[in-house]
């Protein structure tokens, strides 16, 4: 970790949320890296307030708020230097989002506020927020190619590496879904919103966890005690 934003990043993956992270100026000078720990074994987030090398790119805005003359008033300096490390930290992650992740960023709001309804809200959250991303970008590229099984598959491939997505090869409205994972109710809501949203209703779904079905002449898929008869 070199910036502060990777900082924030990484407090919202590990669902801390941005506001757990507080940065302070550093006493030590460290001229190859923006935030740094006395000890690299250290755990990069701990609940204490992480040090920043202030002038490594924006002396030019710390510069007035470390001089000399505000020394009297620490408290301030302190709160005042938080708040100006998250403003710019937010910039930076906003400057690297495309007009697509943008998007995705507001329908996910959109989302949880209740606009695609109470259930798929609650289904929402149950990924986490790298996961969710994928989801609704996905779920707008549908508003542009319109419905796609392809999609729906390299999708499920992103969430789950070991899933396989069958179409039936006869032209009848079937799709089976190995998902690869062990159920649980959290992975059950996850499906049902994708299935809701990337697969026609007029589609009958079969959902296959932990074991595959048996695939005459694939030896992996005939293993007795570990295939669903299907």
């Amino acid at each position: 970790m070199n910036y502060m934003w990777e900082a924030l990043l990484l407090s919202e993956e590990l669902g801390y949320g941005k506001e757990y992270v507080r940065f302070k100026p550093s006493q030590i000078a460290n001229p190859y890296r923006e935030v740094f720990f006395e000890y690299f074994n250290k755990p990069v987030l701990t609940g204490e307030p992480i040090d920043v090398n202030a002038y490594y790119r924006y002396g030019a805005v710390f510069g007035a708020l470390l001089n000399v003359d505000m020394d009297e008033y620490p408290e301030l300096q302190e709160v005042m230097f938080d708040i100006l490390a998250h403003f710019l930290s937010e910039q930076d992650l906003r400057s690297g989002l495309s007009k697509g992740e943008y998007f995705a960023k507001f329908l996910r709001e959109d989302v949880l506020a209740g606009t695609s309804g109470e259930e798929n809200a609650k289904r929402l959250m149950q990924f986490s927020k790298k996961q969710a991303r994928l989801v609704l970008a996905g779920w707008l590229r549908t508003h542009v190619v319109g419905t796609s099984m392809k999609l729906f598959a390299q999708l499920l491939m992103a969430l789950y590496p070991n899933s396989i997505v069958y179409l039936d090869a006869r032209g009848v409205r079937e799709l089976l879904v190995y998902v690869g994972k062990k159920k649980t109710p959290a992975l059950t809501a996850q499906l049902e919103l994708l299935l809701d949203l990337f697969v026609p209703v007029d589609y009958d779904v079969k959902l296959f966890w932990e074991m595959h079905f048996g695939l005459i002449g694939t030896e992996e898929t005939m293993e007795i005690g570990n295939i669903m008869m299907y």
